[in-house]
């Protein structure tokens, strides 16, 4: 089988780690598979040397490519990158499209699918569900709970495939952070770690709630050290430098971005973080507070490992930023490291239980099989592009207010 992955950019983050490691393993389980992507600028990004670096063949649209305004004689849709995707799955001999995330999803749609029929199957692992989305093609999400709210939307239910974690590769005994401690001059403080994009819509809340409990507990012993580049760097980095200057310490540390960050996982003493991260933080034995938007944070222990199981690791608090309820969990776990210990050994053992990549990609190549064989009549392919386009111009329609009010808590409907 010939599979194009499309990535909705080549900058790291949770999503595209997951799309290359399900590449990775995609191959080896003897199929051609070709990555697509994106450049916004000059710099194609780090995923897109990682690539090339695995050997996998790499197709980037740079931005004099990327068209604006009508796929041709049809439906005027956003600035998209259905023609290149066309033109790269006729080069490529491609049999079926992968798509990651709901912009990709739509490109492929509207280009490749719609002109040639290739079977297309999704990814949606962040918390909103766009309801506009083709209904038929195969749609694969990252929580129970994501799939059961998505299922009325869709033709065939979801298939559940948790954000996989190379335990091969994520492993405490093959990587030492002694030499991130000492590049960022961490010493014996108990290092409180972030690995994570910077980005606005999802992680720069949970992330600014971290400095300011940190702020709030003015304990020495600490060091709050981010890891990451994104848009929201240069407002979180001057945040930072407010907490450090009010502390007349260097309490919060921003070491930039990491091609390979799983030094920085392995430095820590205790992880912060959601999604894809917070699980590459359990597999390094690390005790984890899950972060989230609005205020939310909550450890993971086994108390609340069901809900997380559920859920995902994120959560969307009450909107109380008060950093106080964050920095008691933190110093409980700064003054607990028997209890840092036995949660370390927990996280791990659960993601080597359940979210083993070898497993996930096994259900993957199974969603494959049965995409690829399923046939999509022009007519059919028609009636729903007309579909997508009239709905997606009423959600546009439809207040923030009330779609907030449509939507359940953990779930958005966009």
């Amino acid at each position: 089988m010939r599979v194009l992955v499309v990535l909705n950019h080549l900058e790291l983050g949770g999503c595209q780690l997951n799309a290359f490691d399900f590449a990775l393993a995609t191959r080896e389980r003897g199929h051609d598979v070709v990555v697509f992507g994106p450049v916004w600028d000059d710099h194609p990004g780090p995923i897109a040397e990682m690539v090339r670096s695995a050997g996998l063949p790499l197709v980037l649209a740079h931005h004099p490519d990327i068209i604006p305004g009508f796929i041709p004689g049809f439906i005027p849709v956003r600035r998209v990158l259905a023609r290149a995707l066309c033109q790269t799955v006729a080069t490529e001999r491609i049999q079926l499209v992968h798509a990651y995330e709901a912009p990709m999803t739509l490109d492929s749609f509207y280009g490749p699918h719609l002109r040639f029929g290739v079977p297309l199957v999704s990814t949606l692992y962040g918390i909103d569900m766009q309801w506009w989305l083709p209904r038929y093609p195969a749609l694969i999400v990252g929580t129970r709970e994501f799939a059961d709210l998505a299922a009325p939307l869709r033709t065939q239910p979801p298939v559940v495939i948790e954000p996989p974690v190379n335990t091969d590769a994520d492993d405490p005994a093959l990587v030492d952070g002694a030499e991130f401690r000492r590049a960022h001059g961490l010493g014996d403080h108990i290092v409180i770690g972030v690995v994570s994009r910077l980005d606005p819509t999802l992680k720069a809340d949970g992330i600014n709630h971290a400095i300011a409990a940190i702020h709030y507990l003015d304990d020495p012993r600490i060091r709050l050290v981010v890891t990451g580049h994104g848009p929201s760097a240069d407002a979180l980095s001057a945040s930072a430098e407010q907490v450090n200057s009010a502390l007349g310490r260097r309490a919060v540390v921003m070491t930039g971005p990491l091609a390979d960050p799983r030094s920085a996982y392995a430095a820590a003493d205790i992880a912060l973080g959601m999604g894809g991260s917070a699980l590459r933080a359990l597999a390094f034995g690390k005790p984890l507070i899950v972060l989230g938007g609005q205020g939310f944070a909550k450890p993971f222990l086994p108390s609340t490992a069901g809900e997380f199981l559920f859920s995902g690791f994120y959560g969307i608090g009450s909107g109380d930023l008060d950093p106080r309820s964050l920095a008691a969990h933190i110093r409980q776990l700064v003054d607990g490291p028997e209890m840092r210990s036995q949660l370390g050994a927990f996280g791990r053992q659960l993601v080597l239980d359940r979210f083993s990549l070898k497993v996930a990609s096994a259900k993957l190549e199974d969603v494959y099989t049965t995409a690829v064989t399923q046939t999509y009549p022009r007519r059919q392919r028609l009636r729903e592009a007309v579909r997508v386009a009239a709905y997606r111009e009423g959600s546009n329609r439809i207040p923030e207010s009330v779609k907030a009010w449509l939507g359940p808590r953990t779930l958005r409907f966009t």
